[in-house]
């Protein structure tokens, strides 16, 4: 597409004289047509009313229609349209000098209205031709005519003449006013103004600024460098191009500058001898689009950072669900673990009764055999180790014999500063750190103490005999999210018992089996690999959990996390009740004399048959009557057909369990004393029966006689032997 003259270019070159005003009929700006038309310089006339520039001859006023022209400019600030004088007479001055001369000059005139956004006239473009020569052709139309060319042809090219000369006016106005930027001529090196347009007028707070330096008009423009700028373009002659430049405008006089971004083009205007005459601009305002790029990018970094917040989001989130799966499978596989080790350690059991029943037995008939009764004592002793091992693996699966009460942790930790240093020794410094006002927690202290020194002695393992330990206490407001990974834990007050060391930590391979029965890194030999499964159970059976850290190289974090005594409830209660009901009623010699009961009728439910066979005889020879039954099923047939006094089963049994079995012979019969034989200890409360005895297993001839006679005993006080 041809590039389109600019309008500034057309205003300057035209060889029609213009000429414009503002609406007191100042005169603004001249083009060079109109300035060589009336022998003016644009000095001289600027900034002066039209009549006063254009004065008429004092001595011959009839010859200056000022009146006319005067009225032609009010035709157009009256009806804001075009107004036409095909011929106005109008004397002027041949110079500018003292005393000259006037010439009677013939003149027609086109006014054209420029409005503002408000409708309003804001200039007048005066289109201006001299046509003196026509009245000068009239003396000669007769010597015309005789020379065979018509007037009425003359008059033709005349109006047709002056009708493009107006067209062409018409067309420079148009672009002049329909300019898609803003535009104005800066003249001379001063940069004067000669013309601006409404757009240009509009982003400079239409401020006076014909005929004025840009210094005077703009002068907020010159520390921002757009003198420098034009100057530079004036001096080399060679166009300066700029896109989004910003640029701080006093738009009215009492308000703040305002920003506005700007396309803008500085061109030079040549003349045919080289010389610069001035800068035409040319530009077009963007602030707006500008704006609406600033806040696109800002949205568009906005939404990159919502994008990054919302991945660490995910990741953290998947971070957090991993780790929360694998906490969770971790506690489902030590739970299944601690499944298996229990019925391991119930099966266990119920060998060791067996073993060490017999070996009571025989201990009654071999009174004189001194060899006889050393080899009896180290089987007896295989036998209590065989049962302290089956302790501590109903202690990992949660099932051991717990006799909690409140104990202040803190104080419990000072008590055994002696034994923690003298099991830990010289070369380990261990540094305690309790908090104040510690929470009280319900636990057995036994089993408390030796998951202290169990702990504490892995580190000093875990250190090679020497190093810092850390032992911390810690009141901690765990909610459920703290808690995820933990089954089974509510959230609540806890007392943090956390043991820390400085040893070489362990591999993640390693820390993943840590609390798993039997599992040990160490190459002792009295490395059992309980150690940590004692701890997890305890704290697990105490209703806390254990959280466990370690980095290879840096060291390892054992976290224990008890519940506060507040925080235990009903848990609690139960917990204790169980402690109370392990120990059976004892019922003093003076209140029953053994020797004067006739025996209890007893049914023994065991479906192992040498276990079944070996108590039913024991409890034969203490003068019972005893039924024996291999399954609950049995049992209930049998407790159908015949009374009995004393219920005693087993609470692993093939079909119905013990636990069922009595809960219906209870319903059958509300005065039979019931006992329960376990490997671990079972809460009345919460298997729902009163009055439930447990005899742990393995149990020997004395705890049998004991629970059998205190029973008697209390049937008979009771009335029901």
């Amino acid at each position: 597409m041809p590039q389109r003259p600019s309008f500034e270019a057309l205003f300057r070159v035209s060889p029609n004289a213009y000429l414009l005003l503002d609406p007191d009929l100042v005169i603004l700006d001249a083009n060079a047509a109109y300035l060589k038309l009336t022998a003016r310089s644009l000095e001289e006339i600027a900034g002066r009313r039209i009549q006063d520039a254009f004065a008429a001859d004092p001595q011959f006023p009839e010859s200056t229609h000022v009146d006319e022209l005067l009225d032609s400019f009010a035709r157009v600030l009256r009806t804001k349209a075009l107004d036409t004088l095909p011929v106005i007479r109008y004397s002027i001055a041949a110079s500018s000098g003292s005393g000259a001369g006037y010439e009677d000059r013939y003149w027609s005139a086109t006014h054209t209205p420029l409005l503002d956004e408000q409708g309003e006239v804001f200039a007048i473009l005066q289109h201006t031709v001299d046509i003196t020569e026509l009245h000068q052709l009239k003396g000669s139309m007769r010597s015309a005519e005789s020379a065979g060319q018509p007037a009425q042809q003359i008059e033709a090219a005349i109006i047709s003449r002056a009708r493009f000369i107006q067209h062409e006016g018409n067309q420079l106005r148009r672009l002049f006013a329909q300019a898609p930027g803003f535009v104005c001529f800066l003249r001379g090196p001063g940069h004067v103004f000669e013309l601006v347009n409404e757009a240009y007028q509009q982003l400079t707070g239409h401020r006076q600024l014909l005929g004025k330096p840009l210094r005077d008009g703009l002068p907020e423009l010159e520390e921002q460098g757009f003198i420098a700028l034009l100057d530079e373009v004036y001096r080399t002659g060679e166009p300066y191009t700029n896109r989004g430049m910003r640029a701080l405008l006093h738009r009215r006089p009492d308000a703040e500058p305002k920003e506005v971004y700007v396309d803008l083009v500085f061109q030079p205007i040549i003349e045919r001898d080289g010389r610069t005459s001035g800068v035409f601009v040319l530009g077009s305002d963007v602030t707006e689009q500008h704006r609406s790029q600033q806040k696109l990018q800002e949205y568009h970094e906005h939404l990159e950072e919502l994008v990054r917040e919302r991945t660490r989001e995910l990741l953290d989130s998947e971070s957090a669900r991993r780790a929360a799966q694998a906490a969770l499978m971790q506690a489902q596989k030590l739970e299944a673990i601690g499944k298996l080790t229990g019925g391991i350690a119930h099966d266990f059991n119920n060998m060791l009764q067996i073993i060490g029943g017999n070996l009571q037995l025989l201990r009654r008939n071999m009174s004189d055999d001194e060899t006889a009764q050393r080899r009896l004592d180290s089987a007896v002793g295989g036998v209590e180790k065989g049962a302290r091992l089956a302790s501590q693996l109903l202690a990992f699966a949660s099932r051991q014999s717990l006799q909690p009460q409140s104990v202040d942790v803190g104080e419990l930790l000072g008590q055994m500063s002696e034994l923690l240093n003298g099991a830990l020794g010289r070369a380990v410094q261990v540094e305690v750190d309790v908090a104040s006002g510690l929470w009280p927690v319900l636990a057995d202290v036994g089993n408390l103490q030796a998951a202290i020194l169990n702990l504490a002695v892995n580190a000093r393992d875990a250190m090679g005999g020497g190093g810092n330990l850390c032992v911390r206490l810690r009141n901690r407001h765990l909610d459920s999210t703290q808690l995820a990974g933990q089954p089974g834990a509510e959230p609540g007050p806890y007392v943090e018992l956390a043991v820390i060391d400085e040893g070489e930590g362990m591999r993640p391979e390693v820390l993943e089996r840590a609390f798993e029965p039997f599992f040990t890194t160490r190459k002792d030999s009295d490395a059992s690999g309980l150690g940590l499964s004692m701890v997890y159970g305890f704290v697990k059976q105490s209703g806390g959990f254990v959280v466990l850290e370690s980095d290879e190289g840096k060291g390892t974090s054992v976290r224990v996390y008890l519940p506060s005594r507040v925080a235990l409830g009903g848990q609690g209660m139960r917990m204790a009740a169980m402690s109370e009901q392990r120990a059976p009623a004892a019922v003093s010699s003076e209140q029953v004399e053994p020797t004067s009961m006739s025996g209890l009728r007893i049914l023994f439910v065991e479906d192992d048959p040498t276990l079944r066979m070996l108590t039913g005889e024991v409890m034969d020879e203490l003068g019972h009557q005893v039924s024996l039954c291999e399954s609950a099923e049995a049992a209930l047939k049998q407790l159908e057909q015949h009374p009995f006094d004393v219920l005693l089963t087993d609470i692993g049994l093939a079909g119905m369990s013990g636990i069922e079995l009595v809960r219906e012979a209870r319903a059958r019969d509300a005065s039979l004393s019931v006992v329960i034989a376990s490997g671990y200890a079972v809460d009345a409360r919460e298997v729902g029966l009163d009055d439930l005895r447990t005899m742990l297993k393995p149990y020997d001839i004395h705890q049998v006689r004991s629970l059998l006679e205190s029973i008697q005993a209390e049937r008979t006080v009771a009335g029901r032997g």
